[in-house]
């Protein structure tokens, strides 16, 4: 058990680290490809126009970083430079990780505060209901695999 409560206090700070290390350009790079590839299918039957000329901000709270995503000729552009957005969804590291690896339902999260919704309502609104639909067998196992892994040290150390 203090070896898992140690993971789990030091995995954020490991993150927070290479956020702020790593170039933005290389992140913003690994990101939309990873994105544009878990999203393809979404992004061809247009399930994402809404978001063509819209500025959706993911801000990981703890980490004190943002990526800035929207949709330009059917891909998925990701920016961590631009200042403004027309809504913010934020929280912790720890929350994203547990609705990625759809172990707690986003719903819960954002009913908890753990997960919030800044700006247009509907636009975060609509995010939130694809990234629910987003199956993890998506993922590349790569970034299944550590994500599920780390949720379940978070289930276990809670």
């Amino acid at each position: 058990m203090f070896l898992l409560n140690n993971f789990t206090a030091i995995l954020p700070k490991i993150a927070h680290i290479s956020s702020h290390v790593v170039p933005s350009l290389i992140q913003n790079k690994i990101i939309t490809l990873a994105i544009n590839n878990v999203l393809s299918e979404p992004l061809i039957d247009g399930e994402l126009d809404f978001l063509e000329e819209k500025l959706l901000e993911i801000k990981v709270t703890d980490l004190n970083k943002s990526w800035v995503f929207t949709v330009v000729d059917e891909q998925i552009v990701v920016n961590s430079t631009v200042t403004t957005s027309d809504v913010v969804i934020s929280g912790e590291f720890n929350s994203f990780v547990l609705m990625a690896s759809q172990t707690i339902d986003p719903d819960t999260l954002f009913f908890k505060r753990k997960l919030l919704i800044e700006g247009d309502v509907d636009l975060g609104l609509a995010v939130k209901n694809l990234l629910d639909r987003v199956e993890l067998s998506q993922l590349p196992s790569l970034l299944s695999k550590p994500i599920v892994g780390y949720a379940n040290t978070l289930n276990h150390s809670a």
